[in-house]
């Protein structure tokens, strides 16, 4: 009964027949609701010990030859504490990672688990509330190194103001193919960084980003400078859907990593003064994330590793640009018979003025109509403003549609 509260009944019954008293010890047991064993050995405490023999004790065995060294314990929470103040994963995973790279516990690794209980017994354990399984997410990996590209940016605070870091990591291998600082997210930055990496890591044959307007313009049916550049090179743009980050989630996740070792530079150093000292903190955690960092997503093979163990895909042929999806404006012809699209003025003839017409602009020509009756098609003259109708001026008076 250790462990449980002995009823009074029973402790009356227990001191009674240590006294001398005679009594029925089964129907004594069977209404008190124990057993006569239990009842037995209380007798045999209290007669060494007195009331102090009904007190609670201890379970725990008097030798535990498969418990975990104090001196594995100690380095684990060493271990622990010199991650954690680097800003560095230090979890239990990360933390067993370590070890077998340590020659003192090459033969004597703990498990995961025990790394893990180890810390909760020492105090380093939140309770989280149960997260999504991973079982439910769908999961993809492109099948080599330079398959696909996933590029994302990112805001940092420093000195001077709010910056932003472009980061590229590779699908396959999670190489950091580029971590680049600079001061505003452009169509320019935005290439400028995957060119460096490419001239490191190579081209890939595809490059997965967001619907930023810096990565592309699908959604709004004009192409931009950077997946342009990818197209001309033979790289595959391809984009997420809209409000789902998972599609990019291993560079997601990256700068979430990224940030928590930024944020304790910072609180051991201070900000970054400028971009220069910022690309020198990124640099110096890319090196590490690359060759000395275990990745749970790849079997916790660092990233360099798993580069170095798979041919490389390459980029093909360039691939065609997009036709541009025209544009329709609702315009209402002027006094003199124009309609005005952006730099261009159209003139439809004053036989149309005050009439609202439709106009479909795309990037060579502009067609006009009015309630279905086609006002005038032409090939835009990019090198003028005004689009003339070529009929010759002057003449008689033409009827007004809306006399």
């Amino acid at each position: 009964m250790a462990g449980k509260q002995v009823p009074m009944k029973a402790m009356s019954a227990v001191m009674a027949f240590v006294a001398g008293e005679a009594m029925n010890v089964t129907a004594v047991c069977r209404e008190c609701g124990i057993a006569p064993k239990t009842f037995y050995k209380y007798v045999a405490r209290c007669r060494d010990e007195g009331l102090a023999g009904f007190e609670e004790r201890s379970r725990r065995p008097r030798s535990s030859p498969t418990q975990t060294p104090v001196e594995v314990e100690d380095a684990i929470v060493v271990l622990r504490k010199e991650l954690a103040d680097a800003g560095l994963d230090h979890g239990a995973t990360t933390i067993q990672w370590h070890l077998g790279r340590d020659d003192r516990f090459k033969r004597s690794v703990p498990a995961m688990a025990t790394v893990h209980r180890v810390l909760v017994r020492r105090g380093f354990v939140t309770p989280q509330p149960h997260k999504r399984p991973k079982s439910s997410w769908c999961r993809f990996e492109a099948p080599a190194p330079n398959e696909m590209w996933q590029i994302d940016a990112t805001e940092w605070t420093i000195t001077t103001g709010i910056v932003r870091i472009f980061n590229i990591i590779d699908d396959h291998s999670r190489i950091v193919c580029r971590s680049r600082a600079t001061s505003e997210a452009t169509g320019v930055e935005a290439w400028t960084a995957f060119c460096e990496a490419a001239q490191v890591w190579g081209l890939p044959a595809a490059a997965l980003s967001d619907n930023g307007l810096c990565f592309s313009g699908k959604i709004r049916g004009f192409e931009v400078l950077f997946e342009a550049n990818l197209r001309n090179g033979g790289i595959r743009p391809i984009t997420s859907r809209g409000y789902h980050p998972q599609t990019t989630g291993k560079v997601e996740r990256f700068q979430q990593t990224l940030k928590k070792w930024l944020r304790r530079q910072d609180r051991q150093h201070g900000l970054a003064a400028n971009l220069v000292e910022l690309q020198q903190r990124l640099d110096e955690f890319c090196d590490y994330y690359n060759t000395q960092r275990p990745h749970q997503g790849i079997g916790r093979a660092t990233p360099l590793s798993r580069w170095q163990a798979s041919d490389r895909s390459k980029p093909g042929d360039p691939i065609p640009h997009p036709t541009p999806r025209p544009d329709t404006y609702s315009v209402v012809v002027s006094a003199s018979g124009n309609v005005q699209l952006h730099r261009y003025r159209i003139n439809v003839g004053v036989t149309w003025a005050g009439c609202t017409v439709t106009a479909i602009l795309d990037e060579h020509h502009a067609t006009i109509l009015c309630n279905s009756q086609l006002v005038r098609h032409l090939r835009l003259d990019p090198t003028r403003h005004h689009q003339p109708s070529g009929r010759p001026r002057g003449g008689p008076r033409q009827p007004r549609h809306l006399q």
